[in-house]
């Protein structure tokens, strides 16, 4: 007797993620692809563009990665409790391995494009407990100013890549603003974002900042759209390195640490949970020691750190229901470092933070040195100094192993600035972690 088959469903609420309220499965990435094609050879025959034309605009960091999270799990990561945090990073691990190894090895099979009630659409990979999006949320005609930088550019499309862990109860969420010398549905840059990142995934954090603007490119040319060409403005490199190390590695998914060859890794956090101003880390210095992304060892890092919002403040896919509420929102940046030569060498780093305010000279400067014999140590100033001469005054005596939790106060206004590590040696596959809390006690909950 033949087995009989069971009738195949869809979008039955079961296969969709709670946190996401109602969601209709429009179809995977994959089937897409043909209809934007199609989108793209109309768009070509009834435009003055071709296929072959190369009008190159600015891809750039729209924000920094924002952290939305529950009032506890903010109290773990303002009090430096690296023991919590490490159970809140385990538990986001476990959430979301599936989708991240899908993302890794499936490639464009591993979204889906869904429908929220109100119409749009977007990019979606998902397992019980945890999702990542790719969301085009806004697309408007370029400004004046925009041009004038960027003359190829007519829209500007902003467009997030979004994780969310239920269990930990942490959102993260950074954006890039892409400029594009015409409109195009929102989904096609949803996708475009999606496929570039899925590529930077899939090779940990042996990636190649350069390879950004042309794997947007790649994308955006598999969808149809040949003459999409993007380049990144010199001096936003270290922002963009920072979003894509945040995408690889966030919170700590700990099975992508598995791409390192490094002896050392110091994943370096900085949280901005001042309301009032926005800070941004400008330069840094090294002791052999690198960032990974980097193609050389710049010192420029253009990292802009806005101000604290409250949540309402945030831009969401349509239909995202935590199913904790979500009320305790900072940007922040995520900064890797690993030692260059790796025998019997430690290394070291330092950077400058400063504060988005023209009156007055504050910020702080911080360092830290892991070596490979001895216990780690750092150095903290709420000063601004240039980093190549505050790492040589650490290195002559200053670095301070014990208490591992510092604070020290801006110059300026008095803002506390807290700096923490989690171990002296030891940790487990060589990598420790350095939080560094702007202004912790704002708005404490």
């Amino acid at each position: 007797m033949a087995t009989q088959r069971k009738p195949a469903r869809l979008n039955h609420p079961d296969d969709l993620p709670s946190h996401f309220g109602k969601l209709t499965i429009i179809g995977n990435a994959v089937d897409q692809i043909p209809k934007y094609k199609q989108m793209a050879a109309s768009h070509y025959a009834s435009s003055a563009l071709t296929a072959s034309s190369s009008n190159t605009t600015n891809v750039v960091p729209w924000k920094q990665p924002v952290l939305n999270t529950t009032p506890q799990v903010k109290s773990y990561y303002t009090t430096n409790n690296f023991a919590k945090i490490a159970q809140i990073e385990a538990q986001a691990q476990s959430d979301l391995d599936a989708v991240y190894g899908n993302i890794s090895s499936q490639g464009d099979n591993a979204w889906t494009l869904v429908q929220a009630s109100n119409g749009t659409q977007f990019y979606l990979s998902w397992s019980q407990y945890g999702s990542v999006w790719s969301y085009c949320q806004s697309m408007t005609p370029a400004t004046q100013a925009a041009q004038a930088a960027d003359p190829n550019t007519t829209y500007q499309a902003v467009v997030q890549f979004g994780t969310y862990s239920q269990t930990s109860s942490v959102c993260g969420i950074h954006s890039y603003n892409m400029g594009l010398t015409t409109m195009v549905v929102e989904s096609v840059v949803a996708l475009i974002l999606a496929k570039c990142l899925s590529g930077f995934i899939a090779d940990g954090l042996n990636f190649l900042v350069s390879q950004f603007a042309t794997r947007l490119a790649s994308a955006a040319a598999d969808l149809g759209f040949e003459s999409f060409s993007f380049a990144v403005p010199e001096f936003l490199i270290g922002a963009v390195a920072g979003c894509i190390c945040f995408a690889i590695v966030f919170i700590g998914l700990a099975y992508l640490w598995n791409f390192l060859n490094r002896l050392y890794t110091l994943r370096t956090q900085v949280f901005n949970w001042d309301a009032n101003n926005t800070w941004q880390l400008t330069t840094q210095a090294f002791s052999n020691a690198v960032n990974p992304g980097q193609d050389s060892n710049s010192t420029q890092l253009g990292i802009t750190l806005d101000k604290m919002v409250d949540a309402g403040g945030i831009v969401y896919p349509p239909g995202f229901q935590p199913v904790t509420p979500l009320d305790s929102v900072c940007y922040y940046a995520v900064i890797i470092y690993e030692n260059s030569q790796t025998f019997a060498e430690g290394c070291s780093f330092a950077i400058q933070c400063t504060r988005n305010d023209d009156s007055t000279q504050g910020g702080f400067t911080y360092a830290f040195n892991c070596p490979r014999f001895s216990d780690n140590g750092q150095y903290v100033q709420g000063s601004v100094i240039d980093p190549s001469t505050f790492l040589s005054t650490a290195q002559s005596g200053k670095w301070v192993s014990t208490p591992q939790t510092q604070t020290v106060t801006c110059t300026s206004d008095n803002t506390p600035i807290t700096v923490s590590f989690d171990a002296l040696s030891g940790a487990s596959n060589d990598t420790y972690n350095i939080n560094i809390n702007i202004d912790q006690t704002a708005q404490s909950s």
